[in-house]
């Protein structure tokens, strides 16, 4: 199993909407400054600063040299971002819900917004993007197995994340999520 995010400070420290959108850019960019990263995400500059700053205080990420000027790079670090709501403490329970609250939220925004703005890319794109939902009886070990089979599949294409020399012509940036959650039907 892949590593995993631990610790009710650290998931709190992310449980953030600007923070999760500093991590997102900053994970397909080498580096970004404040005011790069505020341009990518819509905030502020000095709102990015303090959340990159906030972020460094608990290793997701790092200043990189220093440009021109008060030009002030910042990085990713390689920290898992995967986490489970299963803790052994309430605080750290409860941080862990904080965050896939924020995520949730995120996510299902992106989502709408990419929706509601699809049917002007170009048809073949058209085909291939949208969604689709499958409903499945399983046990645990068989949901634990079928989610483990499709991040590796997925994981096939990490090497294009933040080298772009890897990624072929025509590529393009396309996210996938992926959630298991309990169908409620009148019969479980």
């Amino acid at each position: 199993m892949a590593a995993r995010l631990q610790g009710a400070a650290a998931m709190r420290a992310l449980a953030h909407p600007t923070r999760i959108a500093l991590m997102e850019v900053l994970r397909v960019h080498d580096t970004l400054t404040a005011t790069e990263a505020s341009a990518l995400i819509g905030q502020t500059p000095t709102n990015c600063a303090f959340h990159l700053r906030a972020l460094s205080r608990f290793g997701f990420v790092e200043e990189v040299g220093t440009g021109p000027g008060r030009r002030r790079p910042w990085r990713a670090l390689d920290v898992p971002l995967a986490f489970s709501d299963v803790q052994d403490d309430e605080q750290s329970r409860a941080a862990a819900r904080a965050l896939s609250d924020v995520l949730v939220r995120h996510w299902l925004e992106r989502v709408q917004s990419a929706q509601a703005s699809r049917y002007a890319e170009p048809a073949e794109w058209q085909d291939v993007l949208g969604g689709s939902g499958t409903v499945v009886y399983g046990t645990v070990d068989e949901v634990r197995e079928m989610v483990t089979d499709i991040r590796a599949v997925l994981s096939r294409y990490d090497d294009r994340l933040r080298d772009a020399s890897a990624r072929p012509e025509g590529s393009r940036s396309v996210e996938l999520l992926v959630f298991a959650q309990r169908y409620a039907t009148s019969e479980s």
